[in-house]
Protein backbone atom coordinates (compact mmCIF):
# COMPACT_ATOMS: atom_id res chain seq x y z
CA UNK A 1 0.00 0.00 0.00
CA UNK A 2 0.95 3.47 -1.08
CA UNK A 3 0.63 5.81 2.59
CA UNK A 4 0.59 8.67 0.50
CA UNK A 5 -2.86 10.10 -0.45
CA UNK A 6 -3.30 10.71 -4.42
CA UNK A 7 -3.95 13.90 -5.97
CA UNK A 8 -7.48 12.44 -6.23
CA UNK A 9 -7.57 11.66 -2.91
CA UNK A 10 -6.72 14.86 -1.56
CA UNK A 11 -9.24 16.60 -3.55
CA UNK A 12 -11.84 14.25 -2.09
CA UNK A 13 -10.25 15.72 1.36
CA UNK A 14 -10.59 19.08 0.11
CA UNK A 15 -14.32 18.66 -1.22
CA UNK A 16 -15.13 16.88 2.03
CA UNK A 17 -13.76 19.59 4.48
CA UNK A 18 -15.05 22.64 2.67
CA UNK A 19 -18.55 20.56 2.83
CA UNK A 20 -18.04 20.41 6.53
CA UNK A 21 -17.35 24.33 7.10
CA UNK A 22 -20.07 24.92 5.03
CA UNK A 23 -23.14 22.76 6.21
CA UNK A 24 -22.44 20.80 9.28
CA UNK A 25 -22.67 23.51 11.86
CA UNK A 26 -25.77 24.92 9.82
CA UNK A 27 -27.27 21.30 10.53
CA UNK A 28 -26.24 20.38 14.16
CA UNK A 29 -27.94 23.65 14.86
CA UNK A 30 -31.23 22.74 13.41
CA UNK A 31 -31.11 19.16 15.20
CA UNK A 32 -30.14 21.04 18.36
CA UNK A 33 -33.15 23.42 18.07
CA UNK A 34 -35.71 20.83 16.44
CA UNK A 35 -34.56 17.94 18.29
CA UNK A 36 -34.04 16.04 14.28
CA UNK A 37 -32.82 15.66 11.48
CA UNK A 38 -33.20 18.43 8.58
CA UNK A 39 -35.59 16.88 6.48
CA UNK A 40 -33.46 18.02 3.31
CA UNK A 41 -30.25 15.98 4.90
CA UNK A 42 -29.60 13.29 2.26
CA UNK A 43 -30.82 15.78 -0.18
CA UNK A 44 -27.97 18.27 0.90
CA UNK A 45 -25.47 15.40 1.04
CA UNK A 46 -26.58 14.20 -2.62
CA UNK A 47 -26.12 17.46 -3.79
CA UNK A 48 -22.35 17.19 -2.63
CA UNK A 49 -21.90 13.63 -4.45
CA UNK A 50 -21.44 11.71 -0.81
CA UNK A 51 -24.60 9.19 -1.07
CA UNK A 52 -24.09 5.63 -2.96
CA UNK A 53 -20.06 6.52 -2.80
CA UNK A 54 -19.27 2.79 -3.80
CA UNK A 55 -22.35 2.17 -5.78
CA UNK A 56 -21.73 2.38 -9.95
CA UNK A 57 -23.25 5.24 -11.52
CA UNK A 58 -26.00 3.28 -13.41
CA UNK A 59 -27.31 2.98 -10.24
CA UNK A 60 -27.46 6.89 -8.99
CA UNK A 61 -24.19 6.37 -7.31
CA UNK A 62 -20.76 8.05 -7.23
CA UNK A 63 -18.45 4.96 -8.12
CA UNK A 64 -16.01 6.05 -6.01
CA UNK A 65 -13.74 4.00 -3.51
CA UNK A 66 -13.70 2.95 -0.18
CA UNK A 67 -10.57 4.62 0.74
CA UNK A 68 -12.53 8.10 -0.62
CA UNK A 69 -15.16 6.80 1.98
CA UNK A 70 -13.04 6.96 4.83
CA UNK A 71 -11.30 10.18 3.90
CA UNK A 72 -14.98 12.07 3.62
CA UNK A 73 -15.98 10.41 6.84
CA UNK A 74 -13.00 10.76 8.49
CA UNK A 75 -13.76 14.39 7.81
CA UNK A 76 -17.40 14.46 9.29
CA UNK A 77 -15.44 12.87 12.32
CA UNK A 78 -13.71 15.84 12.97
CA UNK A 79 -17.03 18.05 13.57
CA UNK A 80 -18.20 15.22 15.78
CA UNK A 81 -21.46 15.51 14.04
CA UNK A 82 -24.77 13.62 14.53
CA UNK A 83 -25.57 13.65 10.78
CA UNK A 84 -23.47 11.17 9.70
CA UNK A 85 -25.21 8.86 10.93
CA UNK A 86 -27.37 8.79 7.97
CA UNK A 87 -24.73 10.16 5.48
CA UNK A 88 -23.29 6.35 6.53
CA UNK A 89 -26.29 4.51 6.29
CA UNK A 90 -27.35 5.72 2.80
CA UNK A 91 -23.36 4.56 1.74
CA UNK A 92 -23.71 0.86 3.59
CA UNK A 93 -27.33 -0.49 2.61
CA UNK A 94 -27.64 0.89 -0.90
CA UNK A 95 -24.34 -1.00 -1.66
CA UNK A 96 -25.42 -4.15 0.52
CA UNK A 97 -28.43 -4.06 -2.02
CA UNK A 98 -26.38 -4.01 -5.08
CA UNK A 99 -24.18 -6.64 -3.69
CA UNK A 100 -27.02 -8.87 -2.66
CA UNK A 101 -30.25 -8.20 -4.52
CA UNK A 102 -32.20 -8.86 -7.38
CA UNK A 103 -32.14 -6.02 -10.12
CA UNK A 104 -35.15 -5.40 -9.16
CA UNK A 105 -34.43 -4.65 -6.61
CA UNK A 106 -31.08 -2.47 -6.80
CA UNK A 107 -33.48 -0.59 -9.51
CA UNK A 108 -36.34 -0.07 -7.03
CA UNK A 109 -34.39 0.96 -3.68
CA UNK A 110 -30.71 1.85 -4.61
CA UNK A 111 -31.07 5.44 -6.82
CA UNK A 112 -33.83 6.83 -4.30
CA UNK A 113 -30.44 6.43 -1.50
CA UNK A 114 -28.14 8.00 -3.60
CA UNK A 115 -30.54 11.02 -4.43
CA UNK A 116 -31.27 11.11 -1.00
CA UNK A 117 -35.60 10.62 -1.70
CA UNK A 118 -35.03 7.59 0.81
CA UNK A 119 -33.61 7.13 4.23
CA UNK A 120 -32.22 4.06 4.32
CA UNK A 121 -31.98 1.88 7.99
CA UNK A 122 -30.43 -1.66 8.94
CA UNK A 123 -32.30 -3.54 11.58
CA UNK A 124 -31.11 -6.60 13.10
CA UNK A 125 -30.70 -5.91 17.32
CA UNK A 126 -33.66 -6.89 19.49
CA UNK A 127 -35.19 -5.92 22.68
CA UNK A 128 -33.87 -9.32 24.25
CA UNK A 129 -30.84 -11.12 21.45
CA UNK A 130 -28.46 -7.88 20.77
CA UNK A 131 -26.18 -9.42 18.34
CA UNK A 132 -26.91 -12.92 18.69
CA UNK A 133 -28.74 -14.65 15.58
CA UNK A 134 -29.07 -17.76 16.95
CA UNK A 135 -31.55 -16.54 19.09
CA UNK A 136 -33.36 -13.96 17.06
CA UNK A 137 -36.86 -13.28 17.71
CA UNK A 138 -38.31 -11.55 14.70
CA UNK A 139 -39.97 -15.06 12.63
CA UNK A 140 -41.05 -14.33 8.23
CA UNK A 141 -43.64 -16.81 7.74
CA UNK A 142 -44.18 -17.84 4.27
CA UNK A 143 -47.39 -16.93 3.01
CA UNK A 144 -47.78 -17.65 -0.75
CA UNK A 145 -46.18 -14.97 -2.56
CA UNK A 146 -45.20 -12.88 0.57
CA UNK A 147 -43.75 -13.27 3.67
CA UNK A 148 -45.15 -12.23 7.25
CA UNK A 149 -42.72 -10.50 9.33
CA UNK A 150 -43.50 -10.00 12.95
CA UNK A 151 -41.27 -8.64 15.65
CA UNK A 152 -39.28 -6.01 17.04
CA UNK A 153 -36.18 -4.49 16.73
CA UNK A 154 -34.15 -2.02 18.95
CA UNK A 155 -31.88 1.05 18.07
CA UNK A 156 -32.71 1.33 14.76
CA UNK A 157 -31.19 4.44 13.17
CA UNK A 158 -33.44 6.54 10.88
CA UNK A 159 -36.35 3.62 11.63
CA UNK A 160 -39.18 5.87 11.83
CA UNK A 161 -37.97 7.89 8.51
CA UNK A 162 -39.55 6.77 5.05
CA UNK A 163 -37.78 4.67 2.72
CA UNK A 164 -36.41 0.96 2.80
CA UNK A 165 -34.93 -0.80 5.61
CA UNK A 166 -32.85 -4.45 5.39
CA UNK A 167 -34.64 -6.14 8.34
CA UNK A 168 -33.31 -9.50 9.54
CA UNK A 169 -36.04 -12.26 10.65
CA UNK A 170 -36.00 -16.24 11.51
CA UNK A 171 -37.25 -17.57 8.27
CA UNK A 172 -39.63 -20.57 9.47
CA UNK A 173 -39.99 -21.85 6.15
CA UNK A 174 -36.59 -22.87 5.94
CA UNK A 175 -36.30 -26.62 8.11
CA UNK A 176 -33.21 -28.85 9.40
CA UNK A 177 -29.63 -27.37 8.49
CA UNK A 178 -30.94 -24.91 6.40
CA UNK A 179 -33.24 -23.23 9.07
CA UNK A 180 -32.15 -19.61 9.69
CA UNK A 181 -31.71 -16.23 9.35
CA UNK A 182 -32.61 -14.47 5.85
CA UNK A 183 -32.55 -10.65 5.04
CA UNK A 184 -35.35 -8.73 3.84
CA UNK A 185 -36.22 -5.24 1.81
CA UNK A 186 -38.74 -3.94 3.50
CA UNK A 187 -40.80 -0.70 2.82
CA UNK A 188 -41.13 1.44 5.68
CA UNK A 189 -44.07 2.66 5.06
CA UNK A 190 -46.25 -0.64 4.84
CA UNK A 191 -48.88 -1.83 7.16
CA UNK A 192 -48.20 -3.14 10.60
CA UNK A 193 -44.86 -1.13 10.62
CA UNK A 194 -44.62 1.36 13.63
CA UNK A 195 -41.88 3.00 15.75
CA UNK A 196 -41.15 4.05 19.10
CA UNK A 197 -40.02 7.60 20.41
CA UNK A 198 -36.51 8.47 19.98
CA UNK A 199 -34.36 7.37 22.15
CA UNK A 200 -32.24 10.07 24.21
CA UNK A 201 -28.72 8.97 24.13
CA UNK A 202 -25.02 9.99 25.84
CA UNK A 203 -23.98 10.46 22.61
CA UNK A 204 -24.77 11.48 18.85
CA UNK A 205 -27.28 13.64 19.96
CA UNK A 206 -30.91 14.13 18.55
CA UNK A 207 -29.93 10.97 16.20
CA UNK A 208 -33.58 9.40 15.16
CA UNK A 209 -32.87 5.82 16.61
CA UNK A 210 -35.86 3.81 17.76
CA UNK A 211 -37.80 0.97 18.18
CA UNK A 212 -39.46 -0.68 15.51
CA UNK A 213 -42.29 -2.57 15.72
CA UNK A 214 -43.59 -5.50 12.89
CA UNK A 215 -47.20 -6.46 13.12
CA UNK A 216 -47.38 -9.22 10.43
CA UNK A 217 -45.78 -6.77 7.94
CA UNK A 218 -46.21 -8.29 4.35
CA UNK A 219 -42.99 -8.37 2.42
CA UNK A 220 -42.79 -9.68 -0.88
CA UNK A 221 -40.25 -12.95 -2.02
CA UNK A 222 -38.61 -10.97 -4.48
CA UNK A 223 -37.88 -8.65 -1.54
CA UNK A 224 -35.52 -10.94 -0.28
CA UNK A 225 -31.56 -10.18 -0.06
CA UNK A 226 -29.58 -13.14 -1.69
CA UNK A 227 -31.11 -16.80 -0.78
CA UNK A 228 -33.65 -17.61 2.00
CA UNK A 229 -30.94 -18.49 4.94
CA UNK A 230 -28.04 -16.28 3.58
CA UNK A 231 -29.06 -13.49 5.97
CA UNK A 232 -26.02 -13.93 8.69
CA UNK A 233 -23.58 -13.81 5.65
CA UNK A 234 -25.18 -10.80 4.23
CA UNK A 235 -25.20 -9.01 7.63
CA UNK A 236 -21.65 -10.13 8.81
CA UNK A 237 -20.11 -8.62 5.39
CA UNK A 238 -22.30 -5.01 5.78
CA UNK A 239 -21.02 -4.92 9.29
CA UNK A 240 -17.28 -5.28 8.73
CA UNK A 241 -17.46 -2.52 6.07
CA UNK A 242 -19.33 -0.41 8.51
CA UNK A 243 -17.24 -1.09 10.80
CA UNK A 244 -13.99 0.54 8.87
CA UNK A 245 -16.44 3.64 8.23
CA UNK A 246 -17.13 3.89 12.14
CA UNK A 247 -13.64 4.12 12.77
CA UNK A 248 -12.94 6.33 10.31
CA UNK A 249 -15.48 8.74 11.83
CA UNK A 250 -14.07 7.61 15.18
CA UNK A 251 -10.39 8.65 14.01
CA UNK A 252 -11.66 12.13 13.04
CA UNK A 253 -12.74 12.47 16.73
CA UNK A 254 -9.34 11.59 17.39
CA UNK A 255 -7.92 14.14 15.39
CA UNK A 256 -10.42 17.01 16.59
CA UNK A 257 -9.50 16.11 20.27
CA UNK A 258 -5.65 16.66 19.39
CA UNK A 259 -6.72 19.93 17.30
CA UNK A 260 -8.46 21.25 19.99
CA UNK A 261 -6.22 20.22 22.93
CA UNK A 262 -2.91 22.18 20.85
CA UNK A 263 -5.34 25.24 20.57
CA UNK A 264 -6.31 25.49 24.25
CA UNK A 265 -2.49 24.32 25.20
CA UNK A 266 -1.20 27.42 22.79
CA UNK A 267 -3.90 29.95 24.65
CA UNK A 268 -4.09 28.89 27.94
CA UNK A 269 -1.35 30.93 30.21
CA UNK A 270 0.19 29.15 33.34
CA UNK A 271 3.25 31.45 34.70
CA UNK A 272 2.85 33.85 32.25
CA UNK A 273 3.82 31.19 29.37
CA UNK A 274 1.64 29.04 27.35
CA UNK A 275 0.91 25.69 29.10
CA UNK A 276 1.59 23.42 25.82
CA UNK A 277 5.07 24.66 26.42
CA UNK A 278 5.21 22.63 29.86
CA UNK A 279 7.13 19.60 29.59
CA UNK A 280 3.85 17.66 30.96
CA UNK A 281 1.42 18.86 27.89
CA UNK A 282 4.37 18.63 25.51
CA UNK A 283 4.36 15.22 26.31
CA UNK A 284 0.82 14.54 26.54
CA UNK A 285 -0.21 16.25 22.92
CA UNK A 286 2.87 13.58 21.17
CA UNK A 287 1.47 10.81 22.37
CA UNK A 288 -2.61 11.76 21.42
CA UNK A 289 -0.99 12.69 17.36
CA UNK A 290 0.65 9.38 17.77
CA UNK A 291 -2.18 7.56 18.38
CA UNK A 292 -3.91 9.14 15.71
CA UNK A 293 -1.34 8.88 13.22
CA UNK A 294 -1.36 4.85 13.88
CA UNK A 295 -5.47 4.35 13.72
CA UNK A 296 -5.81 6.38 10.77
CA UNK A 297 -2.84 4.09 8.66
CA UNK A 298 -4.65 0.85 9.90
CA UNK A 299 -8.13 2.60 8.66
CA UNK A 300 -6.69 3.30 5.22
CA UNK A 301 -4.87 -0.20 5.14
CA UNK A 302 -8.79 -1.93 5.41
CA UNK A 303 -10.29 0.21 3.14
CA UNK A 304 -7.74 -0.49 0.74
CA UNK A 305 -8.44 -3.95 1.44
CA UNK A 306 -12.09 -3.18 0.84
CA UNK A 307 -11.35 -1.67 -2.70
CA UNK A 308 -8.67 -4.69 -3.53
CA UNK A 309 -11.83 -7.23 -2.83
CA UNK A 310 -9.81 -8.93 -0.25
CA UNK A 311 -11.90 -10.26 2.82
CA UNK A 312 -12.12 -8.09 5.28
CA UNK A 313 -14.19 -9.32 8.39
CA UNK A 314 -11.00 -9.76 10.96
CA UNK A 315 -8.99 -7.01 9.34
CA UNK A 316 -11.73 -4.50 10.39
CA UNK A 317 -12.39 -6.52 13.77
CA UNK A 318 -8.59 -5.48 14.55
CA UNK A 319 -9.05 -2.53 13.46
CA UNK A 320 -11.71 -1.67 15.63
CA UNK A 321 -10.00 -3.84 18.73
CA UNK A 322 -7.02 -1.15 18.08
CA UNK A 323 -8.77 2.19 17.19
CA UNK A 324 -11.28 1.96 19.94
CA UNK A 325 -9.74 1.85 23.36
CA UNK A 326 -7.28 4.38 21.45
CA UNK A 327 -9.00 7.08 20.54
CA UNK A 328 -10.91 6.82 23.53
CA UNK A 329 -8.11 7.59 25.30
CA UNK A 330 -6.77 10.53 23.18
CA UNK A 331 -10.16 11.89 23.79
CA UNK A 332 -9.33 11.42 27.28
CA UNK A 333 -6.03 13.23 27.04
CA UNK A 334 -7.57 16.34 25.10
CA UNK A 335 -10.75 16.48 28.50
CA UNK A 336 -7.79 16.60 31.10
CA UNK A 337 -5.59 18.85 29.00
CA UNK A 338 -8.76 21.00 29.39
CA UNK A 339 -8.75 20.67 32.96
CA UNK A 340 -12.18 21.68 34.47
CA UNK A 341 -13.22 23.58 30.99
CA UNK A 342 -13.08 20.01 29.37
CA UNK A 343 -16.30 19.34 31.18
CA UNK A 344 -18.37 22.17 30.53
CA UNK A 345 -20.33 22.52 26.83
CA UNK A 346 -18.69 25.50 26.04
CA UNK A 347 -15.53 23.83 24.42
CA UNK A 348 -16.18 21.05 21.73
CA UNK A 349 -13.61 18.19 23.47
CA UNK A 350 -16.41 17.36 25.99
CA UNK A 351 -18.77 16.35 23.27
CA UNK A 352 -16.06 14.37 21.73
CA UNK A 353 -15.41 12.47 24.60
CA UNK A 354 -18.81 11.94 24.64
CA UNK A 355 -19.20 10.65 20.94
CA UNK A 356 -15.97 8.58 21.44
CA UNK A 357 -17.92 6.53 23.71
CA UNK A 358 -20.26 5.28 21.46
CA UNK A 359 -17.25 3.80 19.22
CA UNK A 360 -17.07 0.52 21.38
CA UNK A 361 -20.90 -0.31 20.90
CA UNK A 362 -21.74 0.96 17.34
CA UNK A 363 -21.16 -1.69 14.16
CA UNK A 364 -21.02 -4.72 16.87
CA UNK A 365 -19.74 -4.55 20.45
CA UNK A 366 -15.58 -4.54 20.82
CA UNK A 367 -16.21 -7.70 22.86
CA UNK A 368 -17.52 -9.55 19.67
CA UNK A 369 -14.81 -8.37 17.57
CA UNK A 370 -12.25 -9.68 20.05
CA UNK A 371 -13.94 -12.87 19.38
CA UNK A 372 -13.86 -12.59 15.77
CA UNK A 373 -9.95 -11.95 15.89
CA UNK A 374 -8.99 -14.44 18.80
CA UNK A 375 -10.86 -16.95 17.02
CA UNK A 376 -8.81 -16.44 14.06
CA UNK A 377 -5.62 -16.54 16.04
CA UNK A 378 -6.09 -19.95 17.23
CA UNK A 379 -7.04 -21.44 14.01
CA UNK A 380 -4.14 -19.98 12.10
Amino acid sequence: MDYKLSPVNRMVVKAARDFCEREVNRMDDYMKKNGGYPHDLLKIFAKAKMLGLTVPKEYGGVGSTNLNTALIVEELGKMATTCYLPMGMNNSAPETIYHAGTEELKRMCIPGMCDGSFWATTAFTEPGTGSDGRVLSTVAILDGEYYVLTGAKRFISMGDKPGYGIFYARDASLQGERKGVTAFVVDKSSPGYSTSAHYEMMGFDHADTCDVFLKEVRVPRSHVLGKPGEGMGILLRWIAGERVQHMAYTVGLGQAAVEQSVEYCRKRMVGGRPMGEMQGFTWMLAEMKTRVEACRLMTWRAACMQDDGEPIEVVSSELKLFTVPTIQEVARMGLQAHGSYGFSKEYKIEKIYRYAAAAGIMASSTEINKTIAGRTVIRG
